[in-house]
């Protein structure tokens, strides 16, 4: 018997579920009214409505990664695309599976500029994994599942898809197709044992492991056993392995302690496993000596050598080459006990010196406001405690994070290496939906918070119990501390005139509390955690508040 007649909206609804979508984030207009409805009368995709489209982008993004299903986001064309455009760039710059659904003008009236008409597909190409237009009903199931596969696959990214209003209303017959998925590579066998030699001859190995390693810990550390060398990790992937393990010596970039950058400039070996070398965690391309031997896996062979040639490449998952390398490497380390012990004594001996390095700080006496101390040792607590997850926005308090507070837990912190502000209270929202049984905190600065705080209105009315931690100095800090270091403090454009963000949360229906010294910090945080519904923690601080002891903004170059 045939399949019966539905409209392309409802198709699409019906491909998204058949790929396991299971949440679209996004907001309603005209061109995508009539996939709203389809949504509306079913019940395997759940809709939800934000208060502005780039919240959408970054609630899709969070629910992605946080390991639910491939997040889905939704607007409206033209002006809402544009606003989703900020999320979409930041998710392709951080290799973050996204889907974005974007509708269109008719093509009866395309190129006649036209309302909000926008060429999507070309705006939205330059970053995205793939942008594309449907452009008959017949080829929904084709295109957009494909796009699903495209987002998820290989190095993962956004995928933006293009639909003109008449394909969502038009009649097909039309089904889904069935769902697929691609098994990601393993490495060359002989690319193994090259990289094997070259650790088992080493000195002074080092391990790099970046986001294309997360979920690969175990395989991760038993590369580090086999070789006797320290792991680091890229700038805000502190915990793709437990920072506990002897192994783990840091995570690089922006903040990092002055040892790990110098293990790896140091190296005479170093392995990236699932890392692109990016301009904060190679310190401008600095870290890696020219005499190192490199060997870089990447599931994306466009990653090997864009930056430094490697001496094997490895096109790979990065946890499989991992563990591939360490099954390589344990004879032939055993073939030479002795320089396998002097590894691990230089390690040893290495990992003394980040624990004194990154012991937590006292505060200082007298303090105004809440000190950075103080709140670090509080996010200690916070990292330690089981079905608590932790996600950082881009903000000054940030490289205390990076320094001071260990993660042990898989999955327990994330971070925004992409650099849009603004990320980490959607995002967090995205997460919580995503892993509805833990409880999701996120720390944002001020200045981030308030450019999206009027989606805690969203967070209230469809009962997302995000925890934001609000470290409030007043300020946009990254950019005073610029202005402090590098424009002898002549401070313009960079002090903010807050509200009492525990009130606005109070406001809007949700929990509020304000915090104005060191001794009330840990109580009201308890007390956000112990509320059914979303919270505000208002931690306020000196205006002048920022950055760690010693450590100053890279300079603008």
């Amino acid at each position: 018997m045939p399949d019966q007649p539905r409209r392309g909206a409802e198709l699409v609804v019906e491909c998204l579920a058949a790929e396991g979508v299971t949440h679209i984030v996004g907001l309603p207009g005209t061109t995508v009214m009539d996939l709203i409805d389809a949504l509306a009368r079913q019940d395997a995709v759940r809709y939800l409505s934000t208060r502005h489209e780039q919240v959408a982008g970054f609630m899709a993004d969070g629910f992605s990664r946080a390991g639910g299903p491939l997040g889905v986001c939704l607007a409206s064309r033209g002006p809402g695309a544009a606003n989703l455009s900020v999320a979409v760039q930041n998710a392709h710059d951080e290799s973050i599976p996204m889907l974005v659904l974007i509708g269109q003008v008719p093509g009866s009236i395309t190129g006649r500029r036209s309302f909000e008409e926008m060429d999507v597909v070309s705006a939205f190409r330059p970053f995205s994994k793939w942008a594309v237009e449907i452009q008959r009903p017949d080829r929904i199931p084709e295109l957009l599942q494909r796009a699903v596969r495209t987002a998820v696959g290989g190095r993962p990214g956004p995928v933006v898809v293009s639909l003109p209003l008449e394909v969502l209303q038009a009649p097909t017959t039309a089904s889904p197709a069935p769902r697929v998925r691609i098994h990601p590579p393993a490495p060359d066998p002989a690319g193994v044992a090259e990289a094997a030699r070259l650790l088992a001859a080493a000195e002074r190995p080092a391990i790099i492991v970046g986001g294309g390693g997360a979920g690969g810990a175990q395989a991760h550390l038993a590369l580090a056993e086999a070789a006797g060398a320290p792991v680091v990790t890229t700038w805000l992937r502190k915990n793709a392995v437990p920072n506990s393990h002897p192994a783990f010596l840091g995570s690089l970039g922006y903040g990092a302690h002055e040892l790990s950058d110098r293990l790896v400039r140091d190296a005479d070996v170093v392995v990236a496993l699932g890392c692109r070398f990016s301009e904060f965690t190679t310190k401008r391309w600095t870290i890696v000596a020219p005499a190192a031997d490199l060997v870089h896996v990447d599931i994306d062979p466009g990653e090997l050598g864009r930056i430094y040639p490697p001496r094997v490449g490895l096109v790979s998952d990065a946890a499989a080459a991992a563990g591939a390398l360490a099954a390589a490497l344990a004879p032939l380390v055993a073939a030479d006990p002795a320089r396998a012990t002097e590894r691990v004594a230089r390690r040893e001996a290495l990992r003394k010196e980040y624990d004194e390095a990154a012991a937590l700080p006292e505060a200082p006496p007298a303090a105004e406001g809440v000190t950075s101390a103080a709140l670090t040792r509080a996010v200690q607590r916070l990292a330690d405690r089981d079905g608590v997850v932790l996600v950082q926005d881009v903000h000054t308090f940030g490289p205390w994070v990076q320094r001071h507070v260990g993660f042990d837990r898989p999955r327990s912190y994330y971070g925004a290496a992409g650099g849009a502000m603004a990320w980490g209270f959607p995002a967090a929202m995205g997460m919580a939906l995503a892993r509805p049984d833990e409880r999701v905190v996120a720390l944002s600065g001020d200045g981030s918070f308030w450019m999206v705080a009027q989606d805690f209105e969203t967070s209230v009315r469809e009962q997302i119990p995000v925890v934001n931690v609000v470290v409030n100095n007043f300020a946009y800090g990254n950019t005073r501390d610029r202005q402090r270091f590098a424009h002898d403090e002549r401070y313009l454009g960079v002090f903010l005139g807050n509200p009492d963000f525990a009130a606005f949360a109070r406001l809007l229906g949700g929990h509020g509390a304000r915090v104005t010294s060191d001794t009330g910090l840990l109580p009201a945080i308890e007390e956000a955690l112990a509320q059914p519904g979303p919270s505000i923690v208002d931690v306020v601080q000196d205006r002048m508040e920022g950055l760690p002891a010693g450590l100053t903004p890279p300079a603008a170059r």
